[in-house]
């Protein structure tokens, strides 16, 4: 192989996202690999229930979309220029997408395109039967709390499976590799371990290249989407989608095609890097990386280079993804606006309740979301929403909640309204997410080839020999230099946004955010102020005793990070919360005013001012 960096385009960082960038990465973009990524905990359980009703589906049919875009012109760039692809679009059935990947290149008269699908992921059958290996299977996150009688709802396990199958279908000759349930980042790392021929003992460079599929894996997150300073990119649409060069050493940079929207620069990729992580150790079948010493570096326009990684021996636990069927699930809006919105949804709330008996019901919520202004100036601005939520194990008791609603819609409040879709009152099955860990020992890959052509290949798990003997316990703490707030100087009631920047993300039933700042000055400040006691207070009423939090530095990154535990309950795939993914948790705590030192605040304004727009 080439000594040369290893060029990987990311295509997709969600289901239906990038439909064009298959097309735009072979064409433009001067890349040696494509991956992408389709799947999250939501669409992982609506798959459970697909494939329970139609065992030829289960798999996410994106990819297909992509090469078919321009009339199959994708397809046949990367036919022609021999360009890899590795992505988790496989879902519950990688053979199923496999097959039809390869269906199509035949369609459009395409021959030698290699297409080849990685089992092993897929362990339901021995989850459902519990014996051996799989027999007790604890909660990550809920310690007391064991899958037991719950086998016979189980829909879909899956272990998050590490690179040694996609390395051995790209060694046998495979162009497209589709996946199952594999880490989001274990397609990078495969392509780059591949190409430079590492060894799975390559500690350091595995985990240069873990971290440079997870800044990538989410698409546009790392070239100005999902980013709290879009104000300072001047063209936020069509962007291009991130490059990642890795180097036979395990340095990384990060890029985008040429003459592409959106920025690449070491914010947008430090709000990546925070995003949906737990702590300082990033955990992978393959390596376990330690990220607090991180340091991004712009080395010119759209090019950030990655160092600070350390790598280390892969923990002896491999994360196992289970599915649970939960039972029903329907929700409603109703809308007031103008005076006393307050008091208008409790008079609702006391309403329902009375026809209501909570003990039929897993889960039953009522929240009203916004606030009216004084003298509004529309009727939309002085509109805000109650939404009801119901989830019950019978099917026939979700049609208390829809009477319940209705026998008050005439007797409600002066000006009720609801909703027009009353499509979202149907009863629909909902699933519970059951993380849990499994040794890695256990978990044994096959590669087959649509083709036939190459007998199946058997991977053998990773050795326990060369695994960590615990898997490492994440750090959490305050800062261990502490500095007087006073000394900063005088200070003004803000929004804490208008000094830190932000990035927030879900972890199953945990919330994560990752905070920063710009100037070594404020570095300091940021440490003494952002502490476990402030993050609590900044959630302000969100805050419930059951919840944790854990926190921890990244210096070189000037940022402070912190898991909240239970925020998100047992994950969005069954969550009452109305942004079950965290996405905007970080903005939220961003809106907080507190008391921010004017000499810093002034400086990141002026920085700010500066570059609007510019990049």
């Amino acid at each position: 192989m080439p000594s040369r960096p290893i060029r990987i385009g990311n295509a997709s960082g969600a289901i239906g996202d990038g439909i064009d960038q298959v097309y735009r990465l072979a064409r433009d973009a001067n890349i040696d690999a494509i991956t992408a990524d389709y799947l999250a905990e939501f669409n992982i359980a609506w798959k459970a229930i697909e494939l329970s009703t139609s065992p030829t589906l289960g798999y996410e049919a994106n990819f297909l979309d992509q090469l078919a875009w321009k009339d199959g012109a994708a397809a046949k760039l990367v036919a022609s220029r021999n360009i890899k692809i590795v992505h988790d679009g496989g879902a519950l059935n990688p053979e199923g997408l496999a097959r039809k990947t390869d269906a199509y290149f035949k369609s459009l008269g395409i021959g030698g395109v290699r297409v080849a699908w990685v089992s092993g992921d897929d362990v339901t059958g021995e989850v459902k039967k519990g014996e051996g290996r799989w027999g007790q299977m604890w909660h990550l996150d809920q310690k007391a709390t064991e899958l037991g009688g719950l086998r016979s709802k189980v829909l879909a396990a899956n272990v998050y499976t590490g690179m040694s199958g996609i390395v051995a279908a790209l060694e046998a000759g495979a162009q497209i590799v589709v996946c199952g349930r594999c880490c989001d980042a274990s397609p990078v790392m495969g392509l780059a371990a591949w190409w430079h021929g590492w060894k799975n003992t390559n500690y350091q460079e595995l985990a240069g290249a873990l971290l440079a599929g997870h800044i990538t894996e989410c698409g546009a997150y790392a070239t100005g989407g999902n980013y709290c300073g879009q104000a300072e990119i001047a063209e936020l649409h069509h962007v291009g989608y991130p490059i990642a060069e890795i180097a036979k050493d395990g340095t990384v940079v990060i890029t985008k095609p040429d003459n592409s929207n959106g920025a690449v620069t070491v914010d947008t990729c430090k709000a990546q890097l925070l995003y949906e992580i737990q702590g300082p150790y990033y955990l992978n079948p393959d390596v376990t990386a330690r990220i607090d010493g991180a340091i991004l570096e712009q080395l010119s326009p759209n090019r950030v280079r990655l160092t600070g990684i350390l790598g280390t021996a892969p923990p002896p636990t491999s994360k196992l993804a289970i599915c649970i069927l939960g039972g029903w699930q329907a929700e409603m809006n109703a809308y007031a606006a103008g005076l006393d919105t307050d008091a208008k949804f409790r008079l609702m709330k006391d309403q329902v309740m009375r026809e209501i008996h909570p003990a039929d019901f897993l889960a039953f919520s009522m929240e009203m979301y916004g606030s009216a202004p004084e003298d509004p100036k529309t009727q939309q601005e002085s509109t805000v929403m109650l939404r009801m939520f119901a989830q019950a194990e019978d099917k026939e008791q979700m049609l208390k909640f829809r009477r319940a609603v209705f026998y008050n819609g005439m007797q409600g409040y002066c000006g009720l309204h609801f909703g027009m879709d009353w499509r979202t009152m149907e009863p629909k099955p909902f699933v519970r997410y059951f993380p849990s860990l499994v040794g890695s020992d256990a978990v044994r890959s096959s590669v087959h080839f649509v083709d036939g052509a190459t007998k199946s290949i058997q991977v053998p798990p990773i050795q326990k020999a060369i695994c960590a003997e615990y898997v490492p316990v994440q750090t959490s703490y305050d800062t261990d230099y502490p500095v007087d707030l006073d000394a900063f100087g005088p200070t003004q009631r803000r929004p804490l946004g208008d000094l830190v920047f932000a990035r927030s993300g879900d972890k199953g039933g945990n919330a994560n955010i990752g905070f920063w700042v710009r100037s070594p000055k404020a570095w300091p400040w940021l440490q003494s102020f952002l502490t476990r006691r402030r993050c609590v207070e900044l959630f302000g009423k969100d805050w419930r005793d059951e919840y944790e939090v854990e926190r921890f530095e990244a210096e070189g990154l000037m940022a402070v990070h912190f898991l909240v535990k239970g925020l998100l309950q047992e994950g969005v795939s069954s969550s009452s919360v109305l942004d079950g993914f965290a996405k905007s948790v970080g903005e939220f705590l961003r809106a907080r005013v507190v008391d921010l030192p004017v000499d810093l605040v002034e400086v990141e304004q002026r920085r700010r001012a500066t570059m609007r727009g510019k990049l």
